[in-house]
């Protein structure tokens, strides 16, 4: 179109079409660069109504001009949202009156006739206010889609039973750690923890009470560690700890600590007071080791625990 202007002769309309062609380019390649959306979206708004108050102004081919500005309701609601496109729309749509009711050259270069102006400014409000219900409850389901989602996603890596994260979970933690740990080369350990007897405790006091054992244990865990650590349930009877920033010597710490923690205290649940044990290997990773090699070493020494006795950790360090 702007082409067309400029064989036409008309040369004013021919550069204002093709100066904006250029800066939807330009946000084109700010959004594809950079990825800024806002910054992307402003640039084509503001061209957007920039060419469109010109073309009221001017009025366009035989007065035609003004029936384009009903593109920009909705373009404006797509591309900057709710807020900001009724922002902008608010401060077109003042130019807008401003150019066709204020008299004067000033103002408009055109004339039109007042049944036109009236109807045109009456027509865009509406379709300003439909294209605003529009985005109102695109946003909603938006963000109800997003939110159920992120329940989605939570319950994916939550054990249901105890609310800790999951195996999946745990995998997800470790790999974010040994990310970190490879540019900060701060140390990173893990503890696997068994309940030691814990097929008894269901053979002898049923599942729920199993269950119930599981859950308060899990609570007790998660107070015994910082807020960076995991607990994540590994399977069964078996727990996870992931201690970013945390030598193998500082994790051995931790243990020891958590059977401190259990020794001092009873479960209790039903009237039954429960003595509950632990035992667990500890390892901790190394830059560019696999997480199946950690654990199977965590796994390795946690057995050399339960064939030692149970209730303590292994490696043993001195």
């Amino acid at each position: 179109m702007g082409i067309l202007a400029l064989a036409n002769a008309t040369y004013t309309l021919g550069f204002s079409l093709l100066v904006a062609s250029f800066s939807y380019l330009v946000a084109f390649v700010v959004q594809t660069k950079t990825h800024n959306a806002i910054l992307a979206s402003s640039i084509i708004a503001c061209s957007l109504y920039s060419l469109m108050i010109y073309l009221v102004y001017a009025g366009g081919v035989a007065n035609t001009g003004p029936l384009w500005v009903f593109i920009v309701a909705p373009v404006s609601m797509f591309i900057q949202g709710l807020k900001r496109g009724l922002i902008g729309l608010s401060i077109f749509s003042l130019i807008i009156v401003l150019i066709m009711f204020v008299p004067g050259e000033f103002f408009s270069n055109e004339s039109y006739e007042p049944e036109f102006k009236l109807r045109f400014i009456l027509s865009f409000l509406t379709v300003i206010f439909l294209s605003a219900c529009y985005e109102y409850s695109r946003e909603k389901s938006q963000n109800h889609t997003l939110q159920l989602s992120k329940q989605y996603e939570q319950l994916a890596l939550t054990d249901q039973l105890t609310q800790l994260a999951n195996r999946r979970g745990a995998f997800n933690k470790i790999e974010i750690e040994q990310a970190r740990m490879a540019r900060s080369k701060e140390p990173l350990s893990l503890i696997l923890c068994d309940v030691d007897h814990f097929k008894k405790i269901n053979d002898d006091y049923g599942h729920l009470t199993g269950d119930a054992v599981l859950i308060k244990l899990a609570e007790r865990f998660k107070s015994l560690v910082r807020g960076q650590d995991m607990v994540a349930r590994w399977g069964g009877e078996e727990f996870l700890f992931i201690l970013p920033g945390t030598s193998v010597e500082n994790a051995a710490l931790v243990a020891q600590k958590i059977h401190d923690a259990l020794a001092q205290e009873k479960i209790v649940h039903q009237g039954r007071e429960l003595t509950i044990t632990v035992s667990m290997g500890v390892v901790e990773m190394q830059v560019g080791g696999t997480v199946d090699t950690a654990i199977n070493c965590a796994d390795k020494y946690l057995y050399q625990a339960k064939n030692s006795g149970r209730n303590q950790t292994f490696p043993k360090l001195l």
